[in-house]
């Protein structure tokens, strides 16, 4: 798309579907003919009311003006609000094809920003992964790289890396004397490995975004027969797992993902942990069971013996259920949650412990897989060795490659295929 110029573009800013509002967002050199017609003046910075006439029905639509500069593209734009019916909005853009905008390519408003000098890259890519986070733990998670925050910790090692090129390049007239080569080269690799430890943090500090990034893993663990394939149908509403009065029936893990007020857990069933068994079915399904729970974010152990004390391997991450207390009630010393899978009570309690666990933040930072990719490119460079005659030389080059690609990462970039690929992932309209 670079190169294209002022074309003037269109598409959906809202989601699709009715809603009592749809927004089209229009950008680039847009007809004089079309202000005449919404008569609006191109340059007036304001919000007008205005009836399009689409030929067989007409709708009151709130018309926007964004005169360039001062817009999100940077050239001229104008949003559209109509009543949110899809019916309207087709006319809204067969009205507009007519009058010679075309509808716009993925992620074209974010990049028509970029090239403009409106947004950064790493800003670019934070508004699409803000758009794509679909729990509160993501965003929190991608507030540092979508507020600019990562950004300074980048420029602060790219000054430093530039400072130790300056010294590098002052040293290259006398990289014959060997005197001088031993005296600075210790200085100058001191200084790189402290970059090289800033480095290390950031990419330990951020991880690259996914779509399932820090969504929660939620394991039943307990003894057989206790009700977790009772308790995990309960949870999920439906009969998923197998109930049986026969002990040892869950043999691979059950999973399915529990929505909750907009947030996601999966959830798995597993199977139950005896001491012995002669059913190596049955063995292969604890084993299972064990690894899950080793890599599971929290544990729910589940009982129907208030006496039962969670195993020591279990108790980190873990809180305790104690299911079939419509038979036994469990006692007042009891410091678990007490639920019955067959009445239903407590379930709803259960839930809400769920929906907390989901939305608790863990720490973890997300940055774009892109951007991830650079710094651990970065990193790789600057970690080269270098010595002997060609160190001042050699070292200087790994600088100036390691900070390209530091640089790419902020958008000085002139490959249009690479700006393609991180655009055409947006959504369009945005």
């Amino acid at each position: 798309m670079v190169g294209k110029g002022l074309d003037p573009i269109f598409a959906q800013g809202s989601a699709p579907g009715q809603s009592a509002i749809a927004v089209v967002r229009l950008s680039g050199k847009l007809p004089d003919s079309l202000y005449d017609e919404l008569k609006i003046y191109e340059d007036e910075r304001s919000f007008f009311l205005r009836e399009i006439n689409f030929g067989d029905f007409a709708d009151s639509c709130l018309v926007l003006n964004f005169p360039a500069p001062g817009s999100y593209t940077g050239e001229s734009m104008l949003e559209i609000h109509s009543h949110g019916n899809q019916l309207i909005v087709a006319e809204i853009f067969r009205w507009l094809e007519e009058r010679g905008l075309r509808e716009a390519e993925p992620g074209e408003f974010s990049k028509r920003a970029f090239l403009n000098n409106k947004i950064s890259l790493v800003q670019a890519e934070g508004v699409s992964l803000g758009i794509e986070a679909e729990t509160k733990d993501q965003l929190v998670a991608l507030d540092s790289f979508r507020s600019g925050v990562l950004s300074k910790k980048i420029e602060n090692v790219m000054s430093q890396l530039n400072g130790v090129l300056v010294e590098l390049e002052a040293q290259l007239d006398f990289s014959d004397e060997e005197d001088v080569i031993d005296t600075k080269s210790g200085a100058i690799q001191d200084s790189l490995s402290c970059v090289l430890v800033e480095l290390a943090d950031l990419l330990k500090n951020y991880g690259p975004f996914e779509k399932n990034s820090l969504k929660k893993r939620v394991v039943l663990v307990g003894r057989p027969n206790v009700g977790k394939s009772s308790i995990f149908n309960s949870l999920l509403n439906e009969d998923v797992a197998i109930v049986s009065q026969e002990a040892g029936t869950t043999r691979d893990i059950v999973r399915k993902v529990l929505p909750l007020s907009g947030f996601e857990v999966e959830v798995e069933d597993t199977a139950g942990l005896r001491p012995e068994t002669n059913d190596a079915i049955e063995k292969s399904g604890m084993v299972l069971t064990v690894k899950a729970a080793e890599s599971a974010d929290f544990l729910i152990y589940v009982t129907d013996d208030p006496e039962e004390i969670v195993p020591k391997e279990f108790r980190d991450r873990s809180f305790l259920v104690f299911n079939k207390c419509d038979l036994n009630p469990a006692p007042s010393s009891f410091s678990g949650l007490s639920v019955s899978a067959k009445t239903g009570e407590g379930i709803g309690v259960l839930l809400e412990k769920l929906k907390s666990l989901a939305t608790s933040s863990s720490g973890q930072k997300l940055i774009s897989e892109r951007t991830h990719k650079k710094l651990e490119k970065a990193m790789k460079i600057l970690s080269k060795e270098a010595g002997g005659a060609d160190f001042f030389e050699m070292t200087a080059q790994n600088i100036r490659d390691a900070n390209q690609e530091l640089n790419e990462i902020y958008g000085e970039l002139d490959n249009e295929k690479i700006l393609d690929q991180i655009f055409n992932n947006f959504c369009i309209g945005k």
